[in-house]
């Protein structure tokens, strides 16, 4: 729980400086890179190419989520019951 927790406020970060950095160019920038955007989605747009991107997109991030929750195994000691 705490990789996944983890991982959502990396994530977070990194996208509202990405918004942040788009909205400093003023609205006429953002409508360009919007339109930008726009047309690279369009030229690029198969459902084939979709499926194959977002499962390399799961795998990548069950990955990542893998070596943050190993790291946190390695921080925290396991619990010790005594019976």
């Amino acid at each position: 729980m705490l990789a996944v927790l983890f991982i959502g406020i990396i994530g977070g970060i990194v996208e509202h400086y990405r918004q942040l950095r788009l909205l400093a160019g003023g609205r006429e920038a953002f409508l360009a890179a919007q339109s930008l955007r726009f047309d690279k989605i369009v030229n690029t747009h198969s459902a084939p190419a979709m499926m194959v991107a977002w499962v390399l997109l799961a795998a990548m991030i069950a990955g990542v989520y893998e070596l943050v929750a190993a790291g946190f195994t390695r921080l925290i000691p396991p619990s010790e019951i005594e019976e």
